[in-house]
């Protein structure tokens, strides 16, 4: 595996240097990059392989207007933009396969069988580190795991990828929620157990801006009836309801209070 990545770095910097010759001889190694054989280590190939792609990108920059430049050299030619369009392929295909990746480890997970999921996940996560559905669900399934603080840096990561990844910050809040730090929850229904009332409407109207669910419009109400204002906590328990909450006995003991 070394061995292959020094390979890979000496292909990079003869790109560079412009000795096609030798790199057109070794360009084999690209394809074997990505065969299943080496699933488990294909993290360090892509980011290897996106170098390579970045260093060809910028030589046909620099070479040519037209986008397609045939380098000559004494005895053998090397398309420059051909390479470029097989290295876009390989890197479709690995989104794909961190997809399949991504739906193997749900239906695992579905299965509760948590660290199977997470295998898959990881396996997601080293073809795309950016992968933020995988980020999440690593964190959910660390979270039932009992693993919460692991499950916080996941969803962390997924949060940074896309702040607007709602799934991601409802599973955080349930993270710091079973660890009981309140105090450091971001999450809407952590800042209502802190009985932080007025905050914790101001973070459901940002959750609910990003995703309508009956959940978050329950637990606006909960803080709205908390609050004393009931004629609007009605209206959010009504909503609920509407939305298809599954807790319409607890919903209908509430409305019954106002």
């Amino acid at each position: 595996m070394e061995q292959d990545n020094t390979i890979l770095d000496q292909m990079k910097q003869q790109l560079q240097k412009k000795d096609y010759l030798t790199f057109k001889s070794q360009i084999n190694i690209i394809k074997r990059y990505y065969s299943k054989e080496k699933e488990n280590q294909i993290q360090k190939q892509i980011i290897q392989l996106n170098n390579i792609l970045e260093t060809l990108k910028n030589m046909v920059i620099e070479l040519t207007k037209n986008g397609d430049y045939i380098i000559n050299g004494d005895q053998n030619q090397i398309n420059i933009q051909q390479i470029i369009v097989e290295s876009e392929d390989k890197k479709q295909q690995n989104i794909k396969e961190a997809e399949r990746l991504l739906n193997e480890g749900v239906a695992l997970n579905n299965l509760n069988k948590y660290q199977d999921a997470i295998e898959c996940y990881d396996k997601a996560i080293s073809i795309n580190p950016k992968y933020d559905k995988a980020w999440s669900n690593k964190g959910d399934a660390l979270n039932n795991l009992n693993k919460y603080q692991d499950a916080i840096e996941c969803l962390d990561k997924a949060i940074s990828i896309n702040p607007k990844f709602d799934s991601a910050w409802n599973n955080k809040g349930s993270a710091l929620n079973n660890l009981n730090k309140y105090q450091d929850a971001i999450e809407c229904f952590a800042l209502h157990k802190l009985q932080k009332y007025t905050d914790a409407i101001s973070c459901y109207d940002q959750a609910l801006s990003i995703n309508i669910n009956p959940l978050r419009l329950q637990r606006k109400a909960d803080s709205l009836f908390e609050l004393g204002k009931k004629s609007e906590a009605k209206q959010f328990y009504l909503a609920s309801l509407e939305k298809g909450s599954n807790d319409k006995i607890y919903i209908q003991k509430q409305l019954s209070k106002l």
